[in-house]
């Protein structure tokens, strides 16, 4: 009786822990891939900014030219 209950304790036991290594193995993955997301978000947002400038740089230009 007594082996049963240890053996029933450890099993719980391991259980509890391959669900906290999963829980944590999908933690880790959840914040790699926000972090990816907002890098990429980042870098678009600052190409949109680069391109704006320089669109509004030609329209400028352009209306210089049309005087």
């Amino acid at each position: 009786m007594l082996i049963a209950k240890k053996h029933k304790r450890a099993f719980v036991l391991s259980d509890a822990l391959m669900g906290l290594v999963l829980i944590s193995a999908g933690l880790i993955l959840y914040v790699q891939a926000q972090t990816t997301m907002e890098n990429q978000l980042e870098q678009r947002q600052e190409r949109v900014q680069q391109l704006r400038h320089q669109y509004e740089a030609q329209l400028k230009q352009e209306k210089r030219v049309m005087k």
